[in-house]
């Protein structure tokens, strides 16, 4: 490569660490890295600034500490840093305590709260353009990791299936005081009040069903994220971004070997059913994929719609959208569906996402998954306990 001699024209490019520094210098005139040796921050009054006005304070760490050089302390007592400077001369203290982030300043304090809070936050607006396209690389790189709310994502799908199946059962039963009446008095109001009741609790039932179907589908594409990195196999560059933008089914069959399994096929092909026939319509304006929900005029008969006779088996073929059989066979495929994700070579990373391990996806950590589901049982538990004590160590504070 031609290299060409520096001339009194040419300019070297700058350090972004120095522009950066500098932006952030401007943006936070009159604060200073000063603070008084003989002053104990425990003996200052403290306050939380509004959570919303700084949701990620480890900025505020990053900030101060590594841009504006303050001094700063860490861990402490159910605090997790402190970073120590001055505004306008006056001690300031910057923490992440537990209860969480708070400003600790002396009582004799003159300067407003408003003006330090404004110009952190001005301040950090610039870090975070600063910092966008390093989150972008680790991005693409994996170098990420992802909150495991599975726990979260099951219990409202088990939420909504406890409740659907409580609805259609109750449509069956007629209210006792309807069932009296009808045997003594045999009046044809309480025949229709006994339809309307059951009518009202086919309707709960479908509004149920339609929750815990949607529900199951969003747990797992979740979930299917989840065992990806709990497998341990290694990522390519790029490649979790693109896993993320594929549909489950796809997410699906890089975990669980689908060509050539019969029942997985099977089970692939009934769930591509549920989500055609009933998820899809619900989840998106009611739109059916194979024309059920269009009506083309027929000249002198009427409208008709666009999937002819394969309306039969559209959600709104019935006047109950979604019947208790139609809830009782998706949730007979669901269970067939977490059976098989959650035994045989995805047993170990089962275990792993139900333990609540919040996954990490760059190849170091993937190894270590692959390496504790490969030690056994009882190292794969070793793993999980030391993960969880780690966790509450830093959840809770306790330095």
């Amino acid at each position: 490569m031609t290299r060409f001699p520096m001339t009194k024209d040419t300019v070297a490019p700058e350090d972004p660490f120095e522009v950066i520094r500098r932006r952030v210098a401007k943006k936070l005139s009159g604060f200073t890295s000063d603070f008084p040796n003989e002053l104990d921050s425990w003996n200052m009054s403290s306050y939380r600034p509004n959570a919303k006005d700084f949701p990620v304070p480890e900025l505020v760490l990053f900030t101060m500490r590594n841009l504006m050089g303050w001094r700063w302390h860490g861990h402490g007592e159910k605090v997790r840093w402190s970073v120590y400077g001055s505004v306008g001369g006056e001690p300031v203290v910057f923490e992440l305590r537990k209860s969480g982030f708070s400003i600790a300043r002396e009582p004799s304090s003159k300067i407003a709260n408003s003006r330090i809070e404004g110009q952190l936050k001005a301040a950090l607006q610039e870090v975070e353009k600063f910092l966008e396209p390093f989150a972008d690389h680790q991005v693409e790189q994996g170098e990420v990791l992802i909150v495991n709310r599975y726990a979260e994502f099951e219990a409202r799908y088990r939420f909504f299936r406890n409740l659907a199946e409580k609805a259609y059962g109750r449509a069956d039963k007629v209210p006792r005081s309807s069932r009296a009446k009808a045997k003594v008095e045999h009046h044809f109001d309480d025949v229709i009040g006994g339809l309307k009741h059951m009518m009202a609790c086919k309707r709960e039932g479908f509004f149920y069903s339609t929750a815990m179907i949607d529900s199951y589908f969003s747990a797992l594409e979740h979930r299917l994220v989840l065992l990806r990195a709990f497998t341990g196999l290694p990522l390519k560059s790029g490649e979790l971004k693109k896993i993320l933008g594929s549909g489950w089914d796809e997410k699906l069959k890089l975990i669980l070997p689908v060509t050539g399994n019969y029942h997985a096929e099977q089970i692939l092909g009934q769930m591509r059913r549920i989500k055609e026939r009933i998820r899809n319509p619900f989840a998106h304006g009611g739109i059916e994929n194979d024309g059920g929900s269009l009506f083309f005029h027929l000249p002198h008969v009427g409208a008709i719609p666009a999937n002819f006779s394969r309306f039969g088996d559209s959600v709104r073929f019935s006047f109950i959208p979604i019947e208790v059989d139609d809830c009782a066979e998706s949730c007979v495929v669901f269970d067939k569906l977490d059976g098989l994700l959650s035994v045989g070579h995805l047993a170990g990373a089962h275990k792993l996402m139900d333990a609540g391990v919040d996954p990490s996806f760059d190849s170091d950590t993937l190894k270590q998954y692959s390496d504790a589901i490969a030690g056994g049982a009882a190292h794969l538990d070793a793993f999980i306990d030391h993960w969880g004590h780690q966790w509450e160590r830093h959840a809770n504070m306790d330095y």
